[in-house]
């Protein structure tokens, strides 16, 4: 046994893993319903459940990996710009953004000019 924040953590044996796997069996399914699994259907649902999660914790490291969330966002503002059919830049959307710009820049200059007068 060995000591871990002051309590101790033993190994389990084969022996009781089974034994666990055996008392599982004699418990209720989520249904209330006597759970009548084999303990081999338990180790088979748990090695799934297993793989299942490994699969999930892969793809939600995937999601958020810095490099990944760069290029959705990316291709997110391109899709508002560029006509993914065509490949032709939309001007609709193009236009206002440019004019709030330009007219951003004009209030910024004009706003320190005016300051140097005074």
């Amino acid at each position: 046994m060995e000591s871990v924040n002051g309590a101790h953590k033993a190994e389990l044996s084969k022996a009781d893993v089974s034994k666990d796997v055996k008392a599982a069996d004699r418990k209720h399914d989520a249904g209330g319903q006597p759970d009548r699994r084999s303990p081999q259907q338990i180790e088979r649902d748990i090695e799934a459940a297993r793989a299942n999660l490994a699969v999930t914790l892969d793809e939600i490291v995937d999601r958020v990996k810095p490099a990944n969330v760069l290029a959705r966002t990316k291709d997110n503002v391109r899709a508002q710009f560029i006509d993914s059919d065509t490949g032709a830049p939309r001007m609709e959307r193009i236009v206002p953004v440019v004019g709030g710009a330009a007219g951003v820049l004009l209030l910024v200059v004009l706003l320190k000019s005016r300051k140097k007068k005074n």
